[in-house]
């Protein structure tokens, strides 16, 4: 087993047992784009599905909008890993309302709403996303930035609303690790060609955090531990409002 890959399953195996990711018997949702990030972590956790002391169903998932081709590469590979898969087509530009202007948060909105529905009515009760350590810290940089919270994505959130928890593997696992592992395995990225958002603030934050890591990558290490260890004593109005 190439390094790069024994790297990625210690971290993920680390990141499902520390948060309690997967219980016996779940059946998990793992959604596809396309991207190196959630193929990456199809991979893994079809190993960790053949190898783990818990047992769990595993199915991957695919919305299909018109803005992604290339399907039929990333179909080729699935059916290679032996991966349970479906793809489900919908008409993203159809469900815009008149006036309103395609975005990518609004996109991945829908995606979402898709892969609930599906999770529903096919009784699976956790759904995978492929989000890394640099999302997770772009997400709490730019709810400081534009939302003035601290918050970020959680490794495992339960829904309000729906009886479903996202679970996010990739949590303690860094981008750069991610390319290492997808440039060994020959993994391509289907890339969207929408052409929206191009100039994303997301796209900012993530200049900003790889120009502040700077090749140092146990700062970016920090950072996400650092979201576990608050000191209140010098958050300005934290102690009040604890008190309150």
């Amino acid at each position: 087993m190439p390094e790069i890959e024994k790297l990625l399953d210690r971290k993920i195996g680390r990141a499902i047992f520390q948060y309690g990711m997967i219980q016996e018997g779940d059946r998990i949702l793992a959604a596809v784009s396309g991207g190196k990030d959630s193929l990456s972590l199809l991979y893994h956790l079809l190993k960790k599905q053949r190898s783990f002391p818990i047992k769990f169903d595993l199915m991957a998932i695919h919305i299909k909008t018109e803005f992604r081709g290339g399907l039929d590469q990333m179909e080729t590979l699935l059916k290679s890993w032996d991966a349970p898969y479906e793809f489900i087509e919908i008409n993203m530009t159809g469900r815009l309302k008149p006036g309103r202007k395609m975005n990518c948060y609004w996109c991945s909105t829908q995606r979402r709403t898709e892969l609930l529905q599906y999770a529903k009515e096919n009784g699976y009760n956790k759904i995978a996303l492929g989000h890394h350590m640099d999302d997770i810290l772009e997400t709490f940089i730019m709810n400081m930035a534009y939302k003035s919270e601290l918050s970020t994505m959680l490794p495992v959130l339960q829904y309000d609303n729906y009886p479903h928890t996202v679970i996010r593997p990739l949590a303690l696992v860094k981008e750069e690790e991610i390319l290492k592992f997808a440039d060994k395995m020959g993994i391509r990225s289907i890339v969207c060609d929408c052409g929206f958002d191009v100039k994303s603030k997301r796209k900012n934050v993530r200049k900003f955090l790889d120009d502040l890591a700077d090749g140092e990558e146990f700062i970016k290490d920090n950072m996400y531990k650092a979201m576990s260890n608050p000191v209140s004593r010098y958050l300005p109005g934290v102690e009040a409002r604890q008190q309150e």
